[in-house]
């Protein structure tokens, strides 16, 4: 369950892949979403999964956070060179910024009207204060500007890790894929 010396624990591996597929299915979504109008058929599904998606994904990034001050990520690759460290930190701690601004802004957007969230029907997030519509507005801006940033950083991560794979031909890939 733990991280071994090595290679990423079964826990890591599961939040991770789960994380990432739940992040690339909202970056599609709200992408697709942009282009519906309020009264199209699947408007007002798509925005509710999103948003329940989203808030999915905040709870599983608070999850894999306080796991990784737990159970500390295996150390990276001794054939790593030092740039190649330092971007996978700045990259690493990116990406779990992400993980959590653009549920925060996607909440705020969402409750701005003081309605709650609403999670599967199971039960619902209430607004926890009021929100103005200038900060309405900036956490719309926020959440789409973040949106595709988070979509490239995603790109970016994908590519370096097929580049240690098929180029380099190090285990940074293998690591968060083997038993």
């Amino acid at each position: 369950m733990s991280n071994p010396e090595r290679d990423y624990g079964l826990i890591s591996k599961l939040l991770h892949w789960l994380i990432g597929a739940l992040m690339l299915t909202l970056i599609w979504l709200g992408w697709y979403m942009v282009g519906l109008t309020y009264f199209d058929k699947y408007y007002n599904e798509s925005l509710a999964l999103h948003k329940t998606l989203g808030m999915l994904v905040l709870a599983l990034a608070g999850i894999f956070l306080i796991w990784r001050r737990i159970v500390p990520s295996p150390p990276y690759l001794p054939t790593l060179k030092q740039w190649e460290r330092a971007s996978a930190t700045v990259m690493h701690s990116l990406l779990f910024t992400m993980l959590v601004a653009l549920p925060v802004t996607g909440y705020f957007i969402s409750t701005s009207a003081g309605q709650p969230v609403d999670i599967f029907g199971w039960f619902k997030i209430p607004p926890i204060f009021e929100i103005d519509k200038v900060v309405r507005d900036a956490a719309i801006e926020l959440h789409y500007y973040l949106g595709y940033g988070a979509g490239l950083l995603a790109c970016l991560h994908i590519v370096a890790a097929l580049k240690h794979h098929f180029i380099d031909r190090d285990e940074t890939l293998v690591r968060m894929l083997r038993r």
